[in-house]
């Protein structure tokens, strides 16, 4: 299995089940959120988090490029800013496009690999990545091509995640390219720099995204049995499992980055 069929498989699997849809309220997100914003649910974290991203972006009159849109929640969240025709998402699986197009109709989307954009040199104004990155073959790849789609001065702004180096030999159960684990936040900003981006901003949001995500799974399923929305034994089995996966993340996730990079208004001099 490549890659990409396992990724695929993953989160196709992932974004049917009974549990992750009630979790996200079924809104077709699927990451950490951004809990600074006094968030109640998965969902209002995930929709502050893109409105965190589009808040950097330097000029949101033109177009955006959403990568590795999932079934289109990120996409729909952007119509708050921009106009569907100003918004186009990619991604690699048809089945989650299928429904991003439900989900943000008049948007524009392609069956796209992030690291090889099949878009003319200065396409965009803005290109937003949700907690992907850390997937593509490779990241490297996709900051090279997110710089040539965009116009000078135009926007790069996404969120990401920094693994831990143990699991560099197994690539995180073979999601992760081993090409991608990065050691520390400087380094990550170098990988911008010498991408070609300037006027850097790469944040430690550890604590308002991956941790905020950790507290709220673990203490999901007692609010939902306090609610009467499940029984004392679904609550007993769903909070061991959410323990689990907190735990997972706590483990395996080094450090939850938010990042902004613009590209130079002319062409760096040899």
């Amino acid at each position: 299995m490549t890659q990409r069929e396992s990724i695929n498989r993953l989160y196709d699997r992932a974004l049917i089940s009974a549990n992750y849809r009630r979790y996200f309220d079924d809104s077709g997100y699927y990451n950490f959120g951004y809990w600074d914003s006094g968030a109640k649910s998965q969902k209002e974290a995930c929709e502050a988090l893109v409105d965190e991203l589009v808040g950097r972006v330097a000029n949101r009159t033109g177009r955006i490029l959403d990568v590795a849109c999932g079934p289109g929640a990120s996409t729909r969240r952007l119509l708050r800013y921009y106009a569907p025709g100003q918004v186009t998402g990619i991604n690699i699986s048809e089945n989650q496009l299928a429904a991003a197009r439900e989900r943000a109709p008049g948007c524009g989307f392609a069956l796209m690999d992030a690291a090889q954009l099949g878009f003319a040199d200065d396409t965009f104004e803005a290109v937003m990545c949700v907690e992907a990155a850390f997937h593509f073959n490779t990241r490297e790849r996709f900051l090279r091509e997110a710089l040539r789609v965009l116009k000078p001065g135009g926007s790069l702004v996404l969120s990401d995640i920094l693994f831990r180096s143990f699991l560099k030999p197994i690539g995180d159960f073979g999601h992760v390219p081993p090409a991608n684990f990065v050691e520390s936040i400087a380094d990550y900003r170098a990988g911008l720099e010498a991408a070609g981006f300037e006027s850097l901003q790469v944040e430690d949001a550890t604590e308002r995204c991956l941790k905020g995500f950790r507290r709220h799974l673990a203490g999901w399923p007692a609010s939902e049995r306090k609610q009467g929305k499940i029984s004392l034994g679904q609550s007993l089995l769903m909070s061991a499992i959410s323990a689990a996966i907190a735990r997972h993340f706590g483990i395996t996730c080094k450090a939850y980055l938010i990042a902004s990079a613009r590209k130079p208004l002319a062409p760096s001099k040899p």
